[in-house]
């Protein structure tokens, strides 16, 4: 029974689940959009005479994590085409992600619920319903864990830049649950990058594993509307705090 201001972020389609997903799609292609232009703009400007940690940069400093576009000791190639392939991909897929969330808003159902395909329902967010929530909340994460997949796998095949050593190497990771265990409260002290690859492996299982749980079972515990607000919330805080760390 709550009503919001015009102001309220996203509570305009809180209910019309297919204008939700327009509005998401939306925000994304800016976000996708952002990371190109920006890596254009740092690219246009990086003087490779000056450490990049004394350059105002925000793009390069991750792809250079990723060892992208960079040697072995951090420095920029003298052919960038890598670097500018990363950035036409993320100008492109933004025009992907318009044309999908013009498709929601002008011509799909505003509601799911109304859809003509019957898997499409099944996506339809429903508060009161703790099992459709769940099941929505179990392929997002299903989906996280696949693109934590593939970091680690990156990591391993390509490599990554491993700051004790100034380098980009392959990092084979170390699935030591005991470390694992050991470091819950003490992350941040972590220096080995095969110990960091691998806490994603663990966590790429665990929200695999936690997402098929989801699908597969009903609601569990007394449920209530707040509650169910609550799970997909607490997805979309997992799904920023996973962008973080990759």
């Amino acid at each position: 029974d709550t009503t919001y201001g015009w102001w309220a972020g996203n509570s305009g389609v809180a209910n019309r689940s297919g204008k939700f997903i327009a509005a998401h799609v939306a925000h994304a292609g800016l976000i996708v959009f952002w990371a190109g232009a920006f890596t254009l703009f740092e690219l246009s400007r990086f003087d490779p005479s000056v450490p990049m940690g004394q350059q105002p940069l925000i793009a390069l400093p991750h792809l250079t994590t990723l060892g992208i576009g960079f040697d072995a000791d951090g420095v920029l190639m003298g052919d960038t085409k890598p670097v500018l392939a990363i950035a036409i991909v993320h100008l492109v897929s933004p025009m992907v992600l318009a044309a999908g969330g013009l498709l929601h808003s002008l011509l799909l159902p505003g509601n799911l619920e109304e859809s003509e395909v019957a898997k499409a329902r099944k996506f339809n967010i429903e508060w009161d319903n703790p099992d459709k929530l769940t099941f929505i909340l179990g392929h997002h994460l299903i989906i996280l864990g696949f693109a934590v997949i593939l970091l680690v796998e990156w990591a391993r095949v390509h490599g990554v830049y491993d700051p004790a050593i100034g380098a980009v190497r392959q990092v084979e990771y170390d699935l030591n649950l005991a470390e694992i265990w050991n470091h819950q409260t003490d992350f941040l002290l972590i220096d080995d990058l095969e110990d960091v690859m691998g806490g994603h492996a663990f966590l790429a299982f665990v929200l695999i594993t936690g997402g098929a749980w989801h699908i597969a079972t009903k609601q569990v515990g007394e449920y209530t509307k707040f509650k169910g607000k609550g799970l997909l919330s607490a997805e979309a805080v997992l799904s920023w705090s996973l962008a973080g760390i990759g």
